[in-house]
């Protein structure tokens, strides 16, 4: 039996699927991680035979609370959005050019000023005739994950390192309760928070790369004699 297979930006979607899965083992290692913590900290009190009527245990307390609250869901969670970021970027990226490509068209994405996603937007509207999200709501998590991303990257998640524009933006986000919070100055998102942004750029980059299919598609049916 014959087995059509499309192997069409097959590496977008299959680093989509390795997101999903590294999304579940990081939730799973940061509960791990954090109740080995919570059994070192129980330990040392015991060992140290410490009671709250003692300042080193408020002490080795806030040591420990900022390490399961802050510092590991922190420094899980953000790395996964630098990735999602990269991902969504790069496919975008890739079929502006396979478009542009078959189009034949001189000008390219790199041509166009502004941000990232600006330009992925005006270019593939007014010069590839070709729409890049039809969803407003996935639009704006799209926004906000590329937000997020350049704090995470460029300083590593620190809120008083950002441009006001910015900081404005998160802390409306934290506002919003969404699952976006600052805590200690730094930029903190939950887990559910986690999966629905990625779970909203799989189905917008799905949905792209379906489009792109069957527009190529009819292209090349359009062009065989």
């Amino acid at each position: 039996m014959k087995i059509d297979f499309d192997f069409r930006l097959l590496d977008v979607s299959s680093e989509l699927f390795t997101l999903e899965d590294f999304l579940e083992i990081i939730e799973k290692q940061i509960d791990h991680v954090n109740n080995s913590e919570k059994l070192i900290r129980d330990d040392l009190i015991k060992k140290q035979n410490l009671s709250p009527n003692d300042p080193e245990w408020h002490e080795i307390q806030q040591i420990y609370d900022y390490r399961i609250d802050v510092l590991i869901p922190r420094l899980f969670r953000s790395p996964f959005l630098v990735s999602l970021y990269a991902v969504y970027e790069s496919a975008v990226i890739e079929m502006s050019r396979l478009i542009q490509k078959k189009q034949g068209q001189h000008i390219s994405l790199n041509d166009i000023k502004g941000d990232f996603l600006d330009q992925a937007k005006k270019y593939y509207k007014h010069i590839l005739r070709f729409e890049l999200c039809k969803d407003n709501t996935s639009w704006q998590y799209i926004t906000m994950l590329s937000e997020l991303r350049h704090a995470i990257a460029h300083t590593n998640g620190r809120l008083d390192m950002l441009k006001e524009k910015s900081r404005k933006s998160i802390r409306k986000w934290e506002k919003e309760g969404i699952g976006i919070e600052i805590n200690s100055g730094y930029i903190i998102v939950d887990s559910d928070f986690l999966k629905r942004i990625f779970g909203i750029v799989h189905s917008s980059l799905e949905e792209l790369i379906q489009r792109y299919k069957q527009w190529d598609s009819a292209e090349v049916s359009d062009s065989t004699p």
